[in-house]
């Protein structure tokens, strides 16, 4: 169900997309404005390295960025035809889990409207930034000039560009292209692997990790029982809960998903910054407690927003560096959108057959591995209910 704050916030994002549309229509200069979508180039223009010792390095950092893009791309299709043997194919004993598939991040359909958006919006802007300025650093290294540079926000969610000299990048080596194509996604994995020990490091010094009750169904279990969103679980039966895993791995064992059984659980939870303890019992004929939970932690406010910060940086990283490795193709009115891996095998192709394979090969695999995506899709709101 969605909240009235929810409502709230969409009513004000499509208000102020209105009056900017009303406002900046027809109008001409660095910043564009189209219907849900604003566009600001910078006209920062850069001129290609010389070769200086800074270009040597950055050059050298194309080829491991290289094998990284390689390794994406069969850890894509590893998981993505995993996923769709699991799925259509052949499933698992009891059908389906809710849990397969890709679960794409779609602001007030998968995840709430609230202090979450804002941090995911902050990781994908950071994110995406990261990226563009990894094939800026590599083209001009390998002597591509930059032509402009800019942001753009979709709806409300922000991202970045790099325009870069099309007859310099046409004219450069299979290498060099390779290099400029694959260091958009090695910046992504170098920033999620800068951020993992700044994670742990923070996780295990500043806070207590623990699951917090985002929701709770009304009528369940778990709202007789006196459990209420923001509460957080720290313990169950005496065992302490310091993941959502964790948390599902207890409840399991315990047997509250046999709707043969009855359970008594004791668990501990802090509400407000103080310790209670409930008794949750789960009779016979049920097989679920009706509590929505994530991952969270138990500290200062300012703390625990650093570290979900750090957390959602990491997962948006690692999801952006897959997903533009993929040799995907999303055929437009206004022409195909392509993704690094998709320029990456192209270019691969034209060398192996020529133009010819480039431009029959390169859209009908780029096609086919959309289709796999989208087949996969998972719309739906991502939450646990035990």
């Amino acid at each position: 169900m969605v909240s009235h704050i929810t409502l709230l916030l969409i009513v004000i994002v499509l208000v102020f997309w209105v009056i900017l549309w009303l406002i900046f229509r027809g109008r001409k200069g660095r910043v564009q404005v189209y219907p849900l979508v604003i566009i600001a180039r910078t006209g920062l223009s850069r001129e290609a390295y010389s070769k200086s010792f800074k270009a040597k390095i950055l050059s050298l950092f194309g080829w491991p960025a290289i094998i990284l893009m390689f390794i994406l791309q069969v850890l894509f299709y590893y998981i993505a035809i995993n996923l769709f043997i699991t799925r259509y194919l052949a499933p698992p004993a009891g059908g389906p889990t809710t849990s397969e598939g890709f679960v794409p991040l779609i602001p007030g359909v998968t995840i709430p409207l609230d202090l979450n958006l804002a941090l995911i919006l902050v990781a994908v802007g950071l994110a995406v930034l990261f990226h563009e300025l990894g094939h800026a650093f590599m083209a001009r290294a390998i002597g591509v000039r930059v032509k402009d540079a800019g942001f753009i926000l979709l709806a409300f969610i922000p991202g970045a560009f790099v325009e870069l000299n099309e007859e310099d990048l046409k004219n450069a080596s299979l290498r060099n292209k390779a290099k400029v194509y694959s260091s958009g996604v090695a910046a992504n994995i170098l920033l999620a692997l800068i951020t993992i020990p700044l994670l742990l490091v923070a996780s295990n010094t500043l806070v207590l990790p623990a699951v917090i009750v985002s929701s709770v169904e009304p009528g369940s279990i778990a709202e007789r029982s006196g459990l209420e969103p923001g509460v957080a679980i720290l313990e169950i039966n005496g065992t302490r809960i310091e993941s959502v895993a964790m948390f599902i791995e207890v409840l399991e064992s315990l047997g509250v998903r046999d709707k043969s059984k009855s359970v008594t659980l004791n668990i501990v939870v802090s509400r407000n910054s103080v310790e209670e303890s409930l008794i949750v019992f789960k009779p016979e004929g049920y097989d679920r407690l009706g509590v929505t939970i994530s991952q969270g932690y138990i500290g200062g406010f300012i703390t625990v927003i650093l570290i979900t910060l750090l957390q959602v940086l990491i997962a948006i990283n690692i999801a952006l560096a897959l997903i533009n490795a993929a040799p995907i193709i999303l055929p437009t009115p206004a022409g195909a959108i392509a993704t690094d891996g998709a320029h990456f095998l192209g270019d691969i192709l034209a060398r192996i057959g020529g133009e010819k394979l480039k431009q029959i090969a390169t859209p009908a695999i780029g096609v086919i591995t959309l289709a796999l995506v989208l087949s996969l899709l998972t719309i739906q709101t991502i939450r646990f209910i035990p």
